[in-house]
């Protein structure tokens, strides 16, 4: 092949991938190369070319001189009839999005290694993955959904791409890992486990079998992958994941891995099978079916569009629905998560403040570099995006008696893909969901997408069979659901995120019409004592509780190394906590159920 890499972990001590790229017939007028400034998923600039450590070229073994261009760009002489470069990256970033190396494991994503070559990204690639040398290296492994062209028992060896996008869509994971298999509709799936932990691999494949199938089935066989792995790395603080079209990479913790000998589904094992069941439904919506202006990816810099609160909001939409459609989890657990989701977005005055398709929009400088601010200023494309679609499925369902859902939508766009394999315009989905309806749905697209006005969430709950119940939290870490009313008293509401010991209480966040902004705390003071008294984060709420029936309280804080006092007013919780409760009525449809199964 004319584009070939070869990859080693050289330093694992010291965080060093070595890569050389190798090209037999360069650009004869000069090559130029580059590394990706952002990776496909993740909408933030992230300038991954600061990790190259040092590179240098070769043509037949004499060196050659490169001139850097710009921040990720290299170009090579003109008049070169063969190009080697040499570059070693330096991996020490522990998330889904970079690449990370140690002694223990190494992983990376493609747009953190692999530079391209400016006129050839469409040509076929070899690359070779080498094991680091060394006897407490002799037990790694490697893992990836790459082709395997030539590799060895543990992995190391030949893959092939057909191109410079499937490279970088292949993430790849080395050490000592566990592997757990299982087939879904035939299709061989892997689970590789890294880090320490403790967990029931039968259970975790059992589970995420019956996810992968019902998607499968759901939008009908063959899957569009040969194979599937989840790449799991376990820590002990982090959560994310990051879809690639033939696997994903997640970062959880061990809490989120279920407990052997225990049957249950803990909020923790939720979360988790609720990641996995999003990622993979990514397979189809984002990996496959994209934004047209994703077509091809230009990863040099934004590519902007008003498309995330689909992708990302009707994939966060579905992740849940196929936990219950499924049946792992209960219908009271789904209802549960459905309040945590609604609660998010009621809290967060930045709902009001942005349009979920302008949060799309400006996810490059606002919503993936969020500060202290930002739960005033904007709102989430996934949590507002789930919203959007539980509200247009329900659209849809009354729009056709309950004949059509945002089943037969999703579904439509899959045919389309697989007919045309061209992005989305940045309006169609509408357009489709109106023809899916056969009634103009304008109106209600020009509210929810490209307004701040609140959404129909408790009517299209009432259709679908849920009473919607409102209450002030119960303490500082009621983020709904459960009963709508346990007896308990409503917390005071400090109206500010604050985090520390006695003493040194950290501010983190002010809520707009909350007691602390009244009080003219800031993002970045230490609250010290309240009411005289040395308060820590923890103590606050007792404090604040016990003291209710005054007015206000005196708070001394620090700004700037400068004590501060204030009075705070006492104020309790608003009502901005979303539970669910069944409706008596057994005849109506549930959020659980497609369109074509019987009522409840």
């Amino acid at each position: 092949m004319s584009v070939s890499y070869v990859l080693k972990p050289s330093h694992p001590e010291s965080h060093q991938f070595d890569v050389s790229l190798t090209i037999d017939n360069p650009d004869p007028a000069g090559q130029r190369f580059e590394l990706p400034n952002w990776i496909p998923g993740s909408y933030m600039i992230r300038d991954f070319s600061k990790n190259i450590l040092h590179i240098q070229a070769q043509s037949h073994g004499q060196s050659v001189v490169l001139e850097k261009i710009d921040k990720s760009s290299w170009q090579a002489p003109a008049g070169l009839t063969q190009i080697t470069l040499h570059y070693a990256v330096y991996a020490w970033d522990l998330s889904v999005r970079s690449a990370h190396l140690d002694n223990e494991h190494g992983f990376f994503n493609g747009t953190s290694v692999f530079l391209s070559v400016s006129g050839q990204v469409n040509e076929p690639v070899s690359v070779e993955l080498q094991a680091p040398d060394g006897e407490q290296y002799q037990e790694w492994r490697l893992a990836t959904s790459l082709n395997a062209v030539k590799v060895n028992a543990a992995g190391f060896g030949t893959y092939s791409a057909t191109d410079y996008d499937e490279l970088i869509d292949h993430p790849v994971e080395m050490g000592t890992f566990e592997r757990i298999e299982f087939d879904a509709c035939g299709v061989p799936h892997e689970v590789i486990l890294t880090g320490e932990y403790q967990t029931d691999n039968a259970r975790i494949a059992n589970d995420l079998k019956i996810i992968c199938e019902a998607q499968i089935r759901f939008f009908g066989e063959p899957a569009p992958v040969d194979r599937y792995v989840f790449l799991v790395m376990v820590v002990g603080d982090g959560y994310g994941g990051l879809e690639h079209r033939a696997s994903t990479a997640l970062l959880v913790t061990r809490e989120n891995l279920p407990i052997p000998g225990d049957d249950s589904v803990s909020d923790k094992y939720l979360q988790f099978l609720g990641l996995c069941s999003h990622e993979y439904f990514h397979t189809w919506n984002v990996k496959r079916i994209k934004p047209a202006v994703f077509q091809p990816f230009q990863l040099e810099a934004e590519s902007y569009t008003r498309l995330l609160w689909w992708f990302e909001g009707i994939t966060s939409y579905y992740d849940d629905l196929f936990l219950i459609r499924t049946g792992l989890i209960s219908e009271q657990q789904y209802f549960d998560l459905m309040s945590k989701t609604i609660t998010r977005i009621q809290r967060g005055a930045g709902r009001l403040v942005q349009s979920v398709t302008d949060s799309s929009f400006d996810a490059w400088n606002k919503f993936y570099k969020q500060d202290s601010n930002a739960p005033n200023a904007i709102v989430s494309y996934y949590a507002k995006g789930a919203l959007v679609s539980l509200c247009l499925d329900v659209q849809i369902r009354q729009a056709t008696n309950n004949e059509k859902s945002l089943d037969d939508l999703i579904k439509l766009m899959w045919t389309r893909w697989l007919d045309t394999q061209q992005g989305l315009q940045e309006r169609e989905p509408e357009q489709l969901a109106s023809d899916i309806a056969g009634k103009d749905l304008s109106d209600f697209f020009n509210s929810a997408l490209y307004s701040t006005d609140e959404l129909p969430v408790e009517a299209s709950l009432n259709y679908l069979g849920a009473n919607v119940h409102w209450r002030a939290r119960k303490s500082p870490t009621d983020t709904g659901g459960g009963s709508s009313d346990d007896g308990s008293a409503d917390a005071p509401w400090l109206g500010a995120n604050v985090d520390g010991p006695a003493g040194k209480v950290s501010v983190t966040h002010v809520f707009a019409g909350g007691a602390a902004l009244r009080a003219g705390l800031a993002p970045g003071d230490t609250i010290i004592a309240i009411d005289n008294l040395i308060v820590s984060a923890a103590d606050i709420p007792d404090v604040l509780q016990r003291r209710m029936h005054a007015k206000s309280l005196p708070l001394h804080y620090a700004r700037h190394g400068a004590l501060r006092e204030t009075a705070l007013p006492l104020m309790s919780a608003p009502v901005d906590t979303c539970s669910l409760s069944r409706m008596e009525d057994e005849a109506v449809l549930w959020p659980a159920k497609a369109a074509d199964e019987p009522p409840a």
